[in-house]
């Protein structure tokens, strides 16, 4: 009888690997997903840098009526906080999923550079080029996984 007791018992604990729950050493690092990373960014750098964005229309919009003398008091600065903090609402999701940490702070970076710019905060264009040249060189448009853009 005892062994009929053991043999389940057994079986049953064979069923379950050794170490069940608990890190293995040889365990597979987290997934490089640099490409699908790129292609997230230049979906949104494309929308509201020449794209079909609503904020980025409406700031076009904006700055045309003020430019003929049309203009609505105050709706270019306006349109011109809430284009920044739009873009940069769409790319922090896309840098927080982002497995590289150059990619992420890269992101990031670029992110925080909106938010000034949606603060008022004046660039000059070395500044803007330091934000955006290494994440358009990390995601060029020729990449396997890189969406068209335009």
């Amino acid at each position: 009888m005892r062994r009929w007791v053991v043999t389940p018992a057994v079986m049953f604990l064979g069923l379950f690997p050794a170490g069940c729950g608990t890190s293995s050493v040889g365990a597979p690092g987290p997934v490089d997903n640099t490409g699908q990373v790129c292609s997230d960014f230049r979906l949104v750098f494309g929308r509201y840098s020449d794209g079909e964005s609503p904020e980025r229309l409406a700031y076009v919009q904006a700055v045309e009526a003020d430019y003929k003398g049309n203009g609505e008091p105050g709706a270019a600065g306006a349109a011109k906080v809430a284009y920044f903090r739009a873009w940069a609402r769409d790319l922090r999701p896309v840098a927080g999923r982002a497995s590289s940490p150059e990619l992420k702070t890269a992101l990031n970076r670029a992110a925080d550079v909106l938010d000034g710019a949606a603060d008022g905060r004046a660039l000059t264009a070395a500044e803007l080029n330091n934000t955006w040249q290494p994440l358009l060189d990390t995601c060029p448009e020729s990449s396997p996984d890189a969406s068209r853009t335009r």
